[in-house]
Parts: structure tokens; C-alpha cells; sequence
């Protein structure tokens, strides 16, 4: 008889259980449609090589193709001697713009370089990367 009553309530506690709902990243975003966004002269830049110890900037083109104005959000580059500026306003549909990155190589070493910049935008994947690359040689030696 013990065996039955634990039984009958093991059970009904367990049907009294909250339901726990699982969602998806997918269904935690709006339906909202997405901006395209294209680079017309690529995403890699080489300053080549140098013999100075010099800022070296470049404007990356940036080209809206779609239908949905481009937002980009926020730019991230992976050390301080890396600066990236960007349009505050949204690119409007077959709009293109600039991304203004400039390199600071004082301090650095001689040597190879290589550096990205990470784009925030209301795209697909919500990201995009821009590199840069190049080579310091002491003109001393």
C-alpha cells in the first residue's frame, strides 16, 4: 500500500512540474528584414613595405546594394594603434560610403603587421571583417 501511495504522488508531483519553454536564437529576433552590404574595392588592404615610422591610413569603400537602408552600429579594431572611423547615417539603397582606418606603427617593431577591423551592421551574420597588413624596415640598417 506504501508503495502505491508513493507512486500515485511521485506522479502527481511530477505532472505539476512548470513547462519550461526552449526558444531558439531565431525566434528571439524580430522578423526584420536585413541591409546587404558590399565592399567594391575588397576587404584587404596592403600598405606594402616601408621605411619610416609613419600613421598609414585607407578608406575601404562601402556599398549598399539592397533595398534596406545599412546601419552600421559600431566598428572594433583589435589594438589601439588601429582607429576606424565610419558613417554615422544609415546608407541608403545603392549608396556607397567610406570606412576610414588609420594605422599607427610608431613603436612598433620591425617587421610584418597584420590587422583587423571588425563592422557591426543590421546585415546577415551581423558582422563583417576588414584587414589591413604591412611591412616596417628600418632604412638604418
Amino acid at each position: 500500500m506504501k508503495v502505491f501511495i508513493y507512486s500515485l504522488l511521485f506522479l502527481l508531483l511530477m505532472g505539476c512540474g512548470k513547462k519550461v519553454q526552449q526558444t531558439t536564437r531565431e525566434e528571439e529576433k524580430p522578423d526584420v528584414p536585413l541591409a546587404e552590404i558590399e565592399f567594391p574595392e575588397g576587404t584587404n588592404y596592403n600598405f606594402g613595405n616601408y621605411y619610416e615610422r609613419v600613421v598609414k591610413t585607407h578608406d575601404f569603400l562601402v556599398h549598399n546594394p539592397g533595398k534596406v537602408p545599412l546601419i552600421i552600429s559600431k566598428v572594433e579594431t583589435v589594438c589601439p594603434c588601429t582607429q576606424a572611423t565610419y558613417p554615422e547615417k544609415p546608407i541608403l539603397e545603392g549608396q556607397t560610403d567610406t570606412i576610414h582606418v588609420a594605422f599607427d606603427g610608431n613603436g612598433f617593431v620591425e617587421g610584418h603587421w597584420y590587422k583587423s577591423i571588425r563592422i557591426f551592421a543590421n546585415i546577415a551574420g551581423d558582422t563583417r571583417d576588414l584587414q589591413i597588413h604591412g611591412a616596417y624596415f628600418d632604412a638604418n640598417k
